[in-house]
């Protein structure tokens, strides 16, 4: 099953920091989200909740 939902690890400006995002297409458009946060597990829990609600 192709993955609706990835995740993008995106570098602050001063590159120190960096911030987790949610990519997903809807309706044949490219959208992101972003977490706020720096925690990958919570960032995959995320994803994987936000893909399941995407599919309902």
């Amino acid at each position: 099953m192709k993955k609706l939902v990835m995740l993008w690890k995106r570098p602050s400006s001063d590159g120190k920091t960096f911030t987790y995002y949610l990519l997903y297409n809807e309706n044949g458009k490219r959208r992101q989200k972003s977490l706020g946060h720096v925690d990958r597990r919570k960032a995959e829990r995320q994803r994987a909740q936000f893909e399941r609600e995407l599919r309902m």
